[in-house]
């Protein structure tokens, strides 16, 4: 029973989108805070300093990635969860680290072109390469900004989720209406009436402040 729930097989639909969008705001923390380590890499000499802080940055920026396949497999139904896995995969190689270190090593060597590394493995132009120190540093930089995409996707992720939440809820209300429409216009004989209100009440979508949701 444990492990079913592990894998979210165990837990109600009407569970699943509350849970995405009460891990959604934990994991766009997660980046917030990895990115106060990491962009002070960018004015860092030390090579101590520099290498500690983009060792928390980074590692608080990979604690996400439980919080990423929960979301991915709790976001469809059972039989789908492996194929949204692939696909969260593949998006990531397709955005992240197939063509990304390629489009980096083209800006650096716009940037910086005396920092060329030779086959060798040494630098083509040394003297040139130490007084382009900006241009590899605006390489970083640039590689860092791409990261903030995810706390746009994990808000945009989280606001889609609070939709959800409130179709549901606007559900629940016009079935609990129309129960009671049912019970009020039952005859003596057990028999129930055709109300015109039911008609209406299954029609009805209540506003947010009538369902007691938000979208924010």
């Amino acid at each position: 029973a444990s492990s079913s729930g592990l894998r979210g097989e165990g837990i109600d639909d009407s569970l699943r989108h509350p849970i995405i969008a009460s891990i959604l705001p934990r994991m766009n923390a997660l980046v917030a805070a990895a990115m106060l380590f990491i962009f002070p890499t960018l004015a860092m000499q030390d090579a101590a300093f520099f290498l500690f802080f983009l060792f928390v940055g980074w590692t608080l920026l990979f604690a996400t990635q439980t919080g990423i396949s929960i979301c991915a497999m709790l976001s469809v139904k059972n039989a789908h969860r492996p194929n949204a896995l692939a696909f969260i995969s593949i998006a990531g190689h397709l955005l992240g680290d197939v063509p990304l270190p390629i489009i980096l090593g083209l800006i650096k060597d716009h940037l910086a072109p005396g920092c060329k590394v030779g086959e060798d493995g040494s630098f083509s132009k040394p003297e040139e390469c130490a007084s382009q120190e900006k241009g590899v540093r605006a390489t970083l930089a640039i590689a860092y900004v791409w990261v903030l995409w995810a706390l746009v996707f994990f808000e945009l992720a989280r606001r889609l989720s609070r939709i959800e939440i409130g179709k549901r809820r606007s559900d629940e209300i016009n079935s609990l209406l129309l129960q009671e429409e049912d019970s009020n216009g039952a005859t003596a004989n057990g028999e129930k009436n055709n109300s015109s209100f039911r008609y209406y009440h299954s029609k009805f979508q209540p506003t947010p402040q009538q369902s007691g949701r938000s979208l924010a």
